[in-house]
């Protein structure tokens, strides 16, 4: 098996039968001994195959075809329930040595013909340069500026601008997306039925946006980044985020809010997410049983891609188009951030409906108590606590 310090997702090339392809080479790490290549390009019949991986020796490897995977009509990779062929195809084998640049080889189709295949280390992961703004002011003004230039039409706030724009499923260590689909899905799918007492079939694609959008929104991780059309959603996000996590992150200073562009805001996608290729794209998700979705002015972006932020870095250099920006905000202008949000109407309760929601929100009032009650806020005097509409207090 490879060890699980190996990139999870390395970008490379495989000789076909019609010529020199593409390809994708990714890994989950509770997995390590599988491993899912995909191939695509222009004139080149996409496909993939899941591969067992065994060691040869510290830095070769061979690997077995398992399962292989088909374009379907959606432009997605299906294993067919049936391969005539099947028998032969286990035949073909790939052997691969680790080298500085990442794994190179060759494969053997199932008449004995060498081809040859190599996948290259991912680049050290791109930092997008951001801009700092002073204050909670520099922010609205910022904010005020996206609505009326209209460059910049989708927003996603973090926490901390020391974390990447990566997606769920990414971040807890997997990075093939048909297993996903296949395997968590489904069961998840199977969950949700028996909890909502709905039925909910896996041919139909509205049906698998309700279950993808539900996965999301309640903790499930998924290949899907949340965005918002409003840039105050996403800074009631990033605020409330670094406000309940102030005490495990004393050297975070600043959230951060990203800005996706309109033109990134064209690219859509079905609900197909074993796309052989890379690719980062909205998706249309239904809000059926849903309320957050409509609440939070949603939309999702869906990605196989594990480092976002350098490709769309790798994006702008090719284009010259400015695709993403992001602004960072010193988390000490809480306070007043999320009082100016609350009279904007944005609240746990009204960004969660329901007890949940609720039950934040009080809490947001408690961390808010607990942080300010010895101290002032960022303009030196002492700080108002409006969180809960019930109740409003100046302490």
């Amino acid at each position: 098996m490879i060890d699980a310090s190996f990139p999870l997702q390395m970008i490379g090339s495989v000789e076909t039968s019609s010529g020199m392809a593409e390809a994708m080479f990714c890994r989950d790490r509770d997995r390590p001994n599988e491993g899912m290549i995909q191939w695509y390009g222009q004139g080149i019949e996409s496909g993939g195959v899941l591969v067992k991986i065994s060691a040869s020796t510290v830095a070769s490897f061979e690997l077995r075809p398992d399962i292989f995977y088909f374009p379907d009509t959606g432009g997605g990779l299906i294993a067919p329930a049936h391969l005539e062929n099947f028998v032969e195809l286990q035949k073909c084998r790939a052997y691969l040595r680790r080298t500085k640049k990442g794994l190179t080889g060759h494969w053997t189709d199932m008449t004995g013909i060498m081809r040859s295949i190599e996948f290259v280390n991912p680049s050290k992961p791109r930092k997008l340069r951001s801009v700092k703004l002073k204050d909670w002011a520099a922010f609205k003004a910022w904010a005020s500026d996206q609505r009326r230039i209209g460059e910049f039409v989708d927003f996603r706030g973090h926490g901390s601008n020391q974390f990447s724009l990566t997606s769920t499923l990414h971040r807890s260590g997997r990075a093939r997306m048909e297993r996903f689909c296949y395997e968590t899905v489904p069961r998840f799918r199977g969950q949700v039925e028996a909890i909502l007492d709905i039925r909910l079939r896996a041919s139909d694609s509205n049906d698998f946006s309700v279950v993808l959008g539900l996965a999301q929104h309640h903790g499930l991780p998924t290949p899907l980044l949340d965005w918002t059309a409003s840039p105050y959603v996403a800074a009631f996000f990033a605020f409330a985020d670094a406000l309940e996590n102030l005490s495990n992150r004393k050297d975070h200073t600043h959230v951060r809010i990203y800005g996706l562009s309109r033109e990134v805001s064209m690219f859509r996608s079905s609900v197909s997410l074993t796309y052989p290729s890379p690719h980062a794209s909205y998706l249309d998700i239904s809000p059926r049983k849903n309320p957050r979705l409509l609440a939070q002015q949603g939309r999702f972006l869906v990605t196989n891609i594990v480092d976002l932020e350098g490709h769309f870095g790798s994006f702008e250099k090719a284009t010259g188009r400015k695709v993403i920006t992001a602004v960072d905000v010193p988390i000490r202008f809480a306070a007043e951030a999320l009082e100016d949000l609350f009279y904007m109407g944005l609240t746990a309760a009204t960004m969660f409906p329901g007890l949940d929601g609720v039950c934040r929100m009080f809490k947001h009032e408690m961390l808010f108590r607990q942080e300010m009650s010895a101290g002032l806020n960022s303009s030196g005097q002492v700080a108002p606590i409006v969180l809960v509409p019930e109740k409003i207090e100046i302490v």
